[in-house]
Formats: C-alpha cells, sequence, structure tokens
C-alpha cells in the first residue's frame, strides 16, 4: 500500500507540474501576469521570485498549482495591469495559454517514451519469462515466482507467448498443469485462472517479461509517436464508450483505483512504470480539452464562442458556470471513488 500510494504522489505530482509549466510557459509569452507557481499545498517552506512571478515549495509536496491575472478577485488581480489580465488578452493569445497545459502533457509523455525506445528498445512481444507477479494470485499461491520460464501449459508449447497469454484468459476454473524452468530446473505447478470481471477474461496474475530490440533515434521518434497516437484513439474510445453506454462508469478508475495501478507498474519494473506514467499523461491530456466546465477544453470552448460573437463574456458568469463544472466534476469523482472502495473490498 505504501508503495502504491508514493508511487501515486510522484507520477501525479510530475503531470500536475508537467501541465502547469506548459500554462506558465505560454502565459508569458503571451503577456499575461503569472503571480505564482507552486509545488504542493499548505504552509510555504520557501519561494523566490523571477521576472515576477513567486516560485514556492508547500509543506505538502503533492500536485502544483498556478495563479494568474484575472482568475479570481484577489487583491493581485486588482493590482495588476489591465494588459497583464488573462482575460483583457486577445482569443488567440488566451487560446495558447490554456491549451498549453495539455499539449505539455502529451508532449511529455512524446519525449518519455522517445528516451525510453531509445535506451531500453522497442518493444516486439513478450517473452515466456515471468515479470512480476500480483500479490494473492493464483500465481503466487501456485508457487511460481519472478524469473520463472514457462515451458508448456497442459502439455502444449507456445513459441509464440502471446498465444499462451490467449490460452490462459479462455482457461476460466479449469486447473492448470504448468512446467517451468527455474534456474535451469523443471518444476511442475498447478494454477487455476480466475475470472476478472473488469477485463472479462481469466487471469493468473503474472506479467510476462517483454522483449525489446535496440532501436536508433529516428525508429524510436517514429515508434514513440505511433504508440501517442494509439493512446489517444484508446482513451477516445473508452470517453465515447462511457457517452453511448458501452462502457460503465463502474468500470472507470477514480484515485483510489488509479493509486492501486500505479503501485502495481511501480513494482513491475522501471520500463513498465515509465510507461505508464507515458499514458497516464496522454490520458489526462486528452480528457482535459474536453469542451466541459471547470476543464481546460470548457475554457477552449469559451474562449472560442468569445472569438465567434466578438465581444468576452462576463468574467463572474464564466466563473460560476466553472464553479458549477467544478462541483459536477468532484460529485463524479466521489461516485467513482465509492465504485474503487466497493472494488477493494469485494462487493
Amino acid at each position: 500500500m505504501l508503495i502504491s500510494i508514493l508511487a501515486f504522489a510522484l507520477v501525479f505530482t510530475f503531470i500536475a507540474l508537467t501541465h502547469e509549466f506548459g500554462h506558465l510557459i505560454w502565459a508569458k509569452r503571451a503577456g499575461i501576469r503569472v503571480f505564482e507557481f507552486g509545488l504542493g499545498f499548505g504552509p510555504r517552506l520557501f519561494a523566490f521570485e523571477k521576472g515576477g512571478t513567486t516560485y514556492s515549495v508547500n509543506l505538502i509536496p503533492i500536485l502544483g498549482f498556478i495563479r494568474i491575472a484575472g482568475e479570481g478577485d484577489s487583491e493581485a488581480d486588482k493590482l495588476c495591469p489591465a494588459n497583464e489580465n488573462f482575460n483583457n488578452k486577445p482569443p488567440a493569445q488566451k487560446f495558447k495559454a490554456i491549451i498549453a497545459g495539455p499539449l505539455m502533457n502529451i508532449l511529455a509523455a512524446i519525449i518519455i517514451l522517445f528516451l525510453l525506445f531509445s535506451f531500453a528498445g522497442i518493444p516486439q512481444g513478450v517473452s515466456n519469462e515471468i515479470g512480476a507477479i500480483a500479490k494473492n494470485s493464483p500465481a503466487e499461491k501456485a508457487g511460481l515466482r519472478a524469473g520463472d520460464r514457462i515451458l508448456s501449459i497442459n502439455g502444449q508449447t507456445f513459441p509464440d507467448f502471446e498465444k499462451a497469454i490467449a490460452f490462459i484468459h479462455q482457461s476460466t476454473n479449469k486447473k492448470l498443469s504448468i512446467i517451468v524452468d527455474r534456474n535451469s530446473r523443471h518444476l511442475s505447478v498447478s494454477a487455476t485462472p480466475a475470472f476478472n470481471k473488469s477485463l472479462k477474461v481469466a487471469l493468473l496474475g503474472f506479467s510476462p517479461k517483454p522483449i525489446y530490440q535496440k532501436a536508433n533515434l529516428l525508429s524510436a521518434a517514429y515508434r514513440s509517436l505511433e504508440q501517442i497516437f494509439n493512446m489517444v484513439v484508446a482513451t477516445l474510445v473508452i470517453l465515447w464508450g462511457l457517452v453511448t453506454g458501452g462502457v460503465s462508469i463502474r468500470d472507470i478508475a477514480g484515485p483510489i483505483g488509479i493509486a492501486q495501478v500505479t503501485g502495481k507498474y511501480a513494482q513491475s519494473g522501471l520500463i513498465s512504470f515509465v510507461y505508464f506514467v507515458a499514458f497516464i499523461n496522454v490520458n489526462l491530456g486528452v480528457i482535459n480539452l474536453l469542451p466541459l466546465p471547470a476543464l481546460d477544453g470548457g475554457h477552449l470552448l469559451i474562449i472560442i464562442l468569445e472569438a465567434l460573437r466578438r465581444k468576452p463574456f462576463n468574467p463572474e458568469l464564466v466563473n460560476k458556470i466553472n464553479a458549477w463544472g467544478m462541483s459536477a466534476l468532484l460529485a463524479l469523482m466521489a461516485i467513482v471513488s465509492l465504485s474503487d472502495l466497493l472494488r477493494l473490498f469485494g462487493r
């Protein structure tokens, strides 16, 4: 549990700072006053000022935030010159400052995968070696260990180990006889895959070790862009499924569920963890672009409408709409978190 909490805090702090850094850079380029760029929340530990912006580190070093002129009704907003206020900027400048946050998350994911593929290689399927074992899984109870090489299942050999995984997925509640190579010794174990309701397949609870092929920089760049494109499409498909009813809200993970998944990836090895960080960056970047109040996409929609009507909306009205959107978003997170808890306690 501790690993899950620490990994979750680390990943989402990195994602939040990346996102807010995008806003920071483009807000400054647009001449918008940025009052503060902060790490964490609570009482301030220390800070320094540069270029009119206070950079702070706070007591609870989780997530991050940015305060720009025009977002609130503070004394600093009132004293800020009108030409440095977000609300007084042309639509194009405001659009760039807002969209830079989600795009920075996606750019970070591209860089992460490019570095991963450049140094570790490009994934080329999976080997028959077990990379990680889930706790309290059928695999762990059967005595399988990370590093074991699966030679056969029910007497069948699988030159392509992805076919072995497909065989396991179709073996709900069927006892499997598995021969493994452990330190050049052949061992026989028996394990029964358990049906996973979320994935709708049977699982033993182990992750096979990926096979990586060395790549040049051009190949790494191409494959990183290809993977990012696939991640964006996968996220959009899930979101569309939520709208059409093809995906249930109970299948969506909230903070608790994401923390559990993050912990599992952290325990699966550095490469798997880094890949997961890239995926979450893309996932949250795309979600933030949805045209909903309180999200960056909602702000972008308002900016587009202002440009079409050639007249800005009342800032108070916009703030109220975003407040309602935030309330709805928090209510949704509460529902999803409740679903996480029900899954956690097996109800």
